[in-house]
């Protein structure tokens, strides 16, 4: 008789182990995306850098550019101190749509909203469809690639709560 009444137990733990996997990792990358955000807002480009394989690519469909992160952190660096020095203030806020994760590999979609208000006063708003390849090495997750896709309307940023 015990061992009926262990079985549904021990099948009930069983098939929670991946849903704590998935949720484990998901705790990780949202650890990730909070240093993306905080290394925006205080134009910490290093700390932007380090949430990044150093191989990294960036692409965006929208603008039609695709370069290595390294390239494109260099290309706004201006920006970049502008924020660490006070001149001008970035934000930045990711909602996901799907998240796919295993315990070494990631596919994140979603939409983020950018914003910035430069030194004259002028605030730019942004929401952006995007996808990010993700990989854990060495217990640490970096994005392989930044994929924006398109514009996002305010009905799908709401939408992607």
């Amino acid at each position: 008789m015990l061992r009926r009444a262990s079985t549904p137990l021990l099948l009930s733990i069983v098939s929670l182990a991946p849903l704590q996997a998935h949720a484990q990792v998901t705790a990780e990358l949202d650890a990730l995306w909070a240093d993306v955000a905080r290394s925006v807002a205080t134009g910490d480009a290093d700390l932007y850098l380090s949430t990044y394989h150093p191989d990294a690519i960036f692409v965006s469909a929208r603008r039609g550019i695709t370069r290595t992160v390294a390239e494109d952190v260099e290309a706004n660096r201006a920006a970049w101190n502008d924020t660490r020095d006070g001149r001008a203030r970035r934000s930045v806020e990711f909602r996901f749509t799907e998240r796919l994760n295993n315990a070494t590999s990631a596919h994140e979609v979603g939409i983020f909203r950018y914003a910035s208000t430069e030194s004259d006063g002028t605030t730019r708003v942004a929401l952006i469809h995007f996808e990010a390849a993700l990989v854990k090495k060495d217990g640490v997750w970096l994005q392989l690639l930044e994929l924006q896709t398109s514009d996002a309307t305010t009905a799908e940023w709401e939408a992607a709560r």
